[in-house]
């Protein structure tokens, strides 16, 4: 009966995290096996830390603080200049008869005013609305990110691969380590790290999958805190490959390595991902964001 119960909570898996997301059906078997098993409760609650990682790794949006200054140098001048119509005497001195100047009511300085107002607010909703499309396109990247997840998360032959410094730090410096996660026959993995230390902006750690004598980029990414997680794009299967390695590069990335290595691992020893795995992952990459 036990092992029955664990295979499904095993089985149940790939739903929790769709449901983390909200993106599962309502499976009746499944919402009825969560309501009294404690342990895909906490696997929920994992899924779901993760899940809310999501809306903030997207940079907050905000106007540009010269557009503030224009709207607000705007909103003064043309109040100066209602006030000047209203008194003219008080701002200047005089210069022609009053009957050889143009004259103005009141109303048509005060609708001026509130013309370029009206013009300046809505180029500043127009630079908003950029930066919150920007936001929304950070989101939904995101999303795809934990989609994309989901779907190595439930293949059967995930497996993992250590990932070692290399060349080992001198001691009493942080040893770089992680996991490489791949399905034989996908081309996306996921790579996690730790101990490696922040870069410069113009510099980039940047992935390199090994194929007889071909070296192929896999992608780059940064780090925080000396923690990262990241997809690895590869040109063919996984299995095709028989070595992952990290460099620092330049911001733009290679075409080839150039820089130093940092950290490497074998693609031809894998451990069987089970449960207890993909949990780990879950698990990594909650503390890697």
């Amino acid at each position: 009966m036990a092992a029955e119960q664990s295979n499904l909570c095993d089985d149940i898996q790939p739903w929790l995290a769709a449901y983390a997301l909200g993106d599962a059906e309502e499976g009746a078997p499944a919402r009825a096996h969560l309501a009294v098993c404690s342990r895909c409760q906490r696997d929920l609650h994992e899924y779901r830390l993760v899940a809310g990682l999501l809306p903030f790794s997207a940079p907050e949006a905000a106007p540009q603080p010269e557009l503030r200054d224009q709207v607000i140098a705007a909103v003064k001048r043309e109040v100066d200049q209602a006030a000047f119509a209203s008194h003219p005497a008080q701002f200047t001195t005089p210069a022609a008869p009053a009957a050889l100047r143009p004259k103005r009511p009141r109303s048509f300085w005060v609708a001026l005013a509130f013309v370029a107002l009206a013009l300046a607010l809505l180029g500043w909703n127009i630079s908003l609305q950029g930066a919150l499309n920007a936001q929304t396109a950070e989101v939904a990247e995101s999303r795809r990110d934990w989609q994309t997840m989901i779907v190595l998360l439930d293949d059967t032959e995930l497996a993992k691969y250590a990932v070692a410094a290399d060349p080992a730090p001198p001691a009493g410096q942080p040893v770089a380590h992680g996991h490489f996660w791949a399905s034989p026959q996908a081309q996306v993995a996921c790579l996690v790290a730790q101990g490696l230390p922040d870069l410069p902006t113009n510099r980039v750690y940047q992935i390199w999958l090994v194929r007889g004598n071909e070296q192929s980029s896999g992608g780059t990414f940064q780090v925080h805190g000396g923690k990262a997680w990241t997809f690895v794009h590869a040109d063919e299967p996984i299995s095709n490959y028989s070595e992952m390695f990290v460099t620092i590069e330049p911001s733009a990335g290679n075409t080839w390595p150039g820089g130093p290595r940092v950290m490497s691992s074998s693609l031809t020893n894998a451990t069987l991902a089970g449960a207890t795995d993909r949990q780990e992952l879950l698990g990594l990459l909650r503390r890697a964001d």
